[in-house]
């Protein structure tokens, strides 16, 4: 049995699987972990990505897709609709086939992969320096070296933890969301609908995604720190709200980080990818094409720190460095939009979705630029505006 490889990946997820195919591409020796028996269960996810997000790391296949989405409908507090023409708007995707696939693109690429395999702790010599991981494999303990380890652990990183990086998150720093799985519902194969309000989802929105054949992920995030209820019992109240008829297939709960600027994702040689170092768009949440561009990135700098062989250990900072050169910018705006809207009222969601509708008209749009509109929205809102020069960016 193998035990020592140039790089250990923890947690086969798609930032996980991302940076071990590429690593295996690049002919280094990785191992791919996951504590789970079965890759992409169980799912806590709304599955939805754009349609240059996921196309900019892999060629889309048919089983992956659920729905093809060409139109997004913004729902306001008041009722009125603002509803965006968009064929090239994105994916829900099939998490379950998705995650498994790109495990095993992973694994078709040379890494080796090994499900059931929980990560308890890491080795680490005298000094403090990691050097591999202990793993509880079904009914036994297994040890495995590298000489540098990645956490691709989700949002609960122990990864992150046990290396010494700071890994806590404060309440104000998390949303929490809960989905079901719906079957037997009416609703457009190709539309995503968004709800917004302080009474619907305190600090956060409703999501409905159609997966085809009448289903569909029916979520919510809030913020708990300004809820005074739990994420399922908003859940409750809008599907009822929603769907004269539904049938439960499957319930989802778990939470998505806030990005934080002052995170720190590299410790000596211990790198942390997607959820594992909170690389996540902090107003919608989405995080998958985050996770696979953060483990684009960390495998291309392990690449090249591990088949150098003279490089010092601290070039591995390349990796935050270069992510946030590429990412940076756009994730500390929708870390400072979140701050600012968690302080908008049902009043503001409902001229801002009035606003909305006449920005875009219901005319077809072949991009969007989420910066862009959300600069609109706050020079059409003088209020907003105000609030805005109050938050440190």
């Amino acid at each position: 049995m193998k035990r020592r490889y140039d790089a250990i990946v923890v947690g086969a997820g798609p930032a996980g699987s991302t940076c071990a195919r590429i690593l295996a591409k690049n002919k280094l020796r990785a191992l791919l972990l996951e504590k789970h028996a079965v890759i992409g269960q169980p799912l806590c996810c709304a599955e939805g990505i754009s349609y240059s997000g996921l196309t900019s790391f892999v060629v889309p296949r048919k089983e992956w897709i659920s729905s093809h989405i060409e139109k997004v409908v913004l729902v306001s507090p008041n009722g009125e609709k603002s509803r965006i023409n968009h064929p090239e708007a994105g994916f829900v995707l099939n998490r379950k086939i998705f995650d498994r696939d790109l495990a095993l693109m992973a694994e078709s690429a040379g890494a080796d992969l090994k499900t059931c395999a929980d990560v308890i702790g890491l080795l680490k010599e005298q000094d403090g320096s990691v050097k591999g991981v202990r793993v509880q494999e079904k009914n036994k303990i297994v040890d495995y070296q590298a000489r540098v380890i990645i956490g691709a652990d989700g949002i609960e990183s122990q990864i992150g933890k046990w290396a010494g990086l700071n890994t806590i998150l404060p309440s104000e720093k998390i949303e929490s969301c809960a989905q079901y799985l719906l079957e037997d519902v009416k609703l457009e194969n190709d539309c995503t609908e968004f709800y917004l309000g302080k009474k619907i989802a305190p600090g956060g929105y409703v999501w409905v995604f159609p997966k085809g054949e009448n289903r569909a992920n029916a979520g919510v995030g809030i913020a708990p720190h300004i809820s005074s209820r739990k994420a399922i019992d908003y859940l409750n109240d809008f599907v009822k709200y929603r769907f004269n008829h539904f049938h439960i297939r499957e319930k989802m709960m778990g939470g998505v980080p806030v990005f934080d600027k002052n995170n720190c994702l590299v410790k000596r040689n211990v790198l942390l990818v997607g959820d594992a170092g909170r690389i996540v768009d902090s107003l919608s949440g989405a995080g998958i094409y985050n996770a696979m561009l953060s483990g684009k990135i960390c495998a291309t700098v392990v690449s090249q720190y591990l088949k150098s062989g003279n490089l010092p250990l601290s070039f591995l900072k390349n990796y935050h460095k270069e992510l946030m050169e590429i990412r940076g910018r756009e994730l500390r705006f929708y870390a400072y939009c979140r701050a600012l809207y968690l302080k908008l009222t049902d009043k503001d969601f409902n001229l801002i979705v009035s606003f909305l509708k006449s920005y875009f008209k219901d005319e077809e749009v072949k991009s969007i630029n989420p910066i862009s509109i959300i600069k609109a929205i706050l020079k059409f809102n003088p209020k907003m505006l105000l609030l805005a020069k109050h938050l440190v960016w």
